[in-house]
């Protein structure tokens, strides 16, 4: 079957076989729906941060509450080389992670990632973190699926959408994937 987003074709990602699969789960992996693209050199390499985001603002982002514009301009400022070089429609993936942790926790990623202990898509982007400065996850820069995601709740958000429509949305389009991470039902 194949499945098309934006991002590309499903089936196309999986062309490879089921031996690569295996491997990457042997290994600890769960990237099933991850493009396997890290064509940016500076991949790993992080940029020194011209502002360093403050302890509250982490503390939001990684539980989920709606940083203040400062809060979320010094976190973005503070993105590391792997987001700086990224395509743009994976920054602005990152950029919505940021401004909006709030939306992102609620809705499960089905690339896989649960197997990494993510517990849902804003893990994708920022690592839980406690009082520390924002830890960006890098999971996120090489995954179509979690920037899928990502850009779907966000478009669905500017349209006015509740998170329970943009859960509904998001585990009808991309639950067949791989299994989801183990995510909360957003309130009502």
């Amino acid at each position: 079957m194949r499945v098309t987003f934006r991002g590309g074709s499903v089936a196309r990602r999986r062309a490879a076989g089921p031996i690569p699969f295996l491997v990457v789960l042997m290994l600890g992996g769960g990237v099933a729906g991850c493009s396997a693209d890290h064509s940016n050199p500076a991949t790993g390499v992080a940029a020194a941060p011209s502002h360093t985001p403050d302890a509250h603002a982490a503390t939001a982002v990684a539980g989920g509450a709606i940083p203040t514009k400062e809060e979320a301009g010094a976190m973005w400022a503070a993105r590391p080389a792997f987001v700086e070089g990224a395509p743009h429609r994976t920054q602005t993936a990152y950029a919505f992670a940021i401004s909006r942790p709030d939306v992102l926790r609620w809705l499960p990623c089905y690339c896989g990632c649960g197997a990494m202990g993510h517990a849902s898509n804003l893990d994708c982007f920022v690592k839980p973190t406690e009082g520390a400065p924002v830890v960006y996850e890098e999971h996120g820069s090489y995954c179509d699926v979690c920037v899928d995601i990502a850009h779907m709740a966000q478009d669905m958000l500017d349209r006015g959408q509740t998170l329970i429509q943009i859960r509904a949305a998001v585990d009808s389009s991309f639950g067949g994937l791989a299994p989801g991470t183990p995510t909360d039902l957003p309130p009502a």
